[in-house]
């Protein structure tokens, strides 16, 4: 895979990994910008801030950071729900890294998504990090007053575009039929509301579990990235066992 190097100012990353720490897992980001904006950024003395690389809306990969070093680009911890998370130690120390050019609500262009999956895969590889929705997570996870990496973008779908991996079972698609609240970290009306899912909408699932019941419907689908939809809200109220 061809890769830029940019790189960052040295007040926005740390060389090296302390306590030998070494990556364990991926972290998708938006940029919420241009593939320009963010060498501008981390290139920026004052930002104090960098991921390891951003991958464009055609492909281009932009490298910041060396793997082997600390992106500062997850450090803020905020009622995290990856489960993975060590307490009391900076997510930047083992994780790396990947932003994304782009909005919140873009939907990714094919090139962009192909060579994130593939990125993500090399990455994996590199550093036998396992391929699954706990190693490979969204920003959201770790920091919930973030959307990053934004309401469109899910962890499976980068997962199934990565190269060599057989694909899962395909996700099932359910429509809405009302506005129906789409909850962030578990299946439940006490849960966080990532966005408002508009009636009529096509959404893809990757499973179904019991939860709160809401009119004496326990099922809500799962899109596999830590949000979860009343399955009642939908065409499919019963998910299928």
């Amino acid at each position: 895979m061809d890769k830029t190097f940019i790189g960052a100012a040295s007040t926005n990353f740390r060389p090296g990994r302390p306590l030998n720490f070494k990556p364990e897992a991926i972290v998708i980001h938006i940029a919420v910008g241009s593939l320009g904006s963010v060498d501008s950024h981390f290139n920026d003395p004052a930002a104090q801030v960098s991921a390891h690389y951003c991958v464009g809306k055609k492909g281009q990969v932009h490298q910041y950071v060396h793997e082997t070093d600390t992106a500062f680009h997850a450090g803020i911890v905020v009622n995290p729900s990856w489960p993975l998370l060590k307490p009391d130690i900076n997510p930047n120390f083992y994780t790396i890294g990947i932003e994304h050019e782009g909005l919140p609500d873009d939907v990714w262009p094919d090139a962009q998504l192909a060579t994130s999956a593939a990125l993500v895969g090399e990455i994996a590889q590199r550093w036998n990090i396992p391929l699954d929705d706990q190693h490979v997570i969204r920003h959201h996870q770790i920091r919930a007053s973030k959307t990053c990496p934004g309401n469109v973008i899910t962890i499976p779908t980068i997962l199934g575009r990565v190269p060599g991996v057989p694909p899962a079972n395909p996700p099932q698609i359910v429509r809405t039929v009302t506005n129906v609240n789409l909850r962030f970290g578990k299946p439940g009306t006490d849960a966080p509301i990532a966005r408002v899912v508009p009636r009529n909408t096509s959404v893809s699932v990757s499973g179904a579990e019991k939860g709160e019941p809401v009119n004496g419907n326990s099922d809500w689908y799962s899109d596999g990235s830590g949000n979860f939809l009343w399955a009642g809200g939908t065409d499919a109220p019963n998910p299928l066992p």
